[in-house]
């Protein structure tokens, strides 16, 4: 008899695999979206940067007779039309990350006997609507400068300042490059922010129905992380208590989940960490801070040096 309670009491502290395995499964899902968006946003900005160029080649070579406002409406034409196909795309997948924001929770959550998705209402969308708005904006500010730039480059050639030959080198690099780079960011932050922001709207709705419901703050897993979010990886609270994250200039900012909206910048500019929905009921297979990995230890020696101070103090274990 004794032996048969111990054997109920292991079981319940054993992790549920169903419940962690479909965690795992949605988040290959929010993985494939933003590859997506930014691969969609990037084919389109290559579009505009090839159709730019062959303009360009195609001018006369006396340049000082060219006529540099036409040829910048024809540039900034491109560059628009570019941009607004790019900022329908963002919107749709920023779409996409809201509904697996919410899914994050009710699927996980339906695995293990908690149906809080037939009992909840849909999320506000208001907020997702602002964010769609802003990193729309944002992304045009991409067209606009890259637009800029090209203009200037452009004027110092018709004044002699440089050669043809420097100035689509230098148009090349601005839409080879920077631009890309720069839409590429705002993509993925506000993508994941969508994610997240969702993700914790669900598990505020579903706490009340899930007695032990809360959150868990999981790092990226990158070698270049921050290190301040490498420090709290690992860190549980209840899903209407904010995180508490160091701030690297000093102090500590309270976050919801990663990607706040009212985070400030240094937080969330390249941040992949995420939010997981966490039971008090059961032990998770890793329960703290996850071990960082072989090539994270040794192409960050800043990563290892944190890890043997972590281990010192007993918050990480081999």
């Amino acid at each position: 008899m004794a032996k048969k309670q111990k054997s109920e009491q292991e079981a319940g502290q054993k992790p549920d695999k169903a419940f962690e395995a479909e965690l795992a499964r949605r988040l290959r899902e929010r993985a494939r979206l933003l590859l997506a968006g930014e691969t969609q946003v990037l084919q389109l900005l290559k579009a505009a940067r090839d159709q730019i160029l062959v303009t360009l080649a195609g001018l006369p070579a006396d340049w000082q007779q060219l006529q540099l406002s036409r040829l910048l409406g024809q540039i900034e034409d491109v560059l628009t039309g570019a941009t607004s196909r790019a900022g329908a795309l963002f919107e749709m997948r920023m779409q996409d990350a809201w509904t697996q924001g919410e899914d994050f929770v009710d699927k996980p959550l339906a695995i293990i006997g908690h149906r809080v998705e037939l009992q909840l209402a849909q999320l506000d969308v208001g907020v997702l609507k602002q964010m769609k708005a802003f990193g729309s904006l944002r992304l045009k500010d991409v067209g606009n400068e890259a637009a800029r730039k090209i203009g200037q480059q452009l004027g110092q050639t018709t004044i002699g300042a440089q050669t043809p030959y420097q100035a689509i080198q230098a148009v090349q690099k601005i839409l080879g490059a920077e631009s890309p780079r720069r839409a590429a960011t705002i993509v993925r932050t506000e993508v994941s922010r969508a994610f997240a922001v969702a993700s914790n709207e669900r598990l505020l709705q579903a706490e009340p129905l899930v007695p032990g419901l809360g959150k868990q703050w999981r790092r990226s897993g990158k070698i270049h992380s921050r290190w301040n979010h490498d420090i709290i990886d690992g860190q549980v609270v209840e899903a209407s208590k904010p995180f508490k994250v160091p701030n690297p200039g000093g102090g500590i900012d309270k976050m919801q989940c990663p990607h706040d909206p009212r985070a400030p910048v240094e937080q969330i500019i390249h941040c992949g960490c995420i939010s997981v929905p966490w039971m008090k009921s059961w032990r998770v297979m890793t329960p703290g801070a996850k071990p960082f990995t072989e090539r994270e230890l040794q192409l960050d020696g800043r990563k290892a040096a944190l890890d043997q101070a972590a281990k010192r103090a007993g918050s990480r274990v081999e």
